[in-house]
């Protein structure tokens, strides 16, 4: 079974959010360019930046320890 993991992200406009992916979606998400994140509070739509990235790349590198 494939382990998802919940991360809090904050969209542009300053709302807490949490997204939950397993390590293989998200990976195929953002290789086929499509990872898209939806703060549902103000209906903003965003591409993540590299830091965003980077930051859940982390989460899923210490929740694997």
């Amino acid at each position: 079974m494939t382990k998802r993991v919940t991360i809090d992200m904050q969209c542009p406009n300053g709302h807490n959010l949490a997204v939950t992916y397993s390590q293989e979606e998200f990976e195929a998400d953002v290789k086929a360019g499509g990872l898209q994140l939806h703060c549902e509070t103000c209906d903003t739509t965003w591409t993540p930046t590299q830091a965003e990235l980077d930051q859940v790349r982390k989460h899923f590198a210490e929740d694997s320890v």
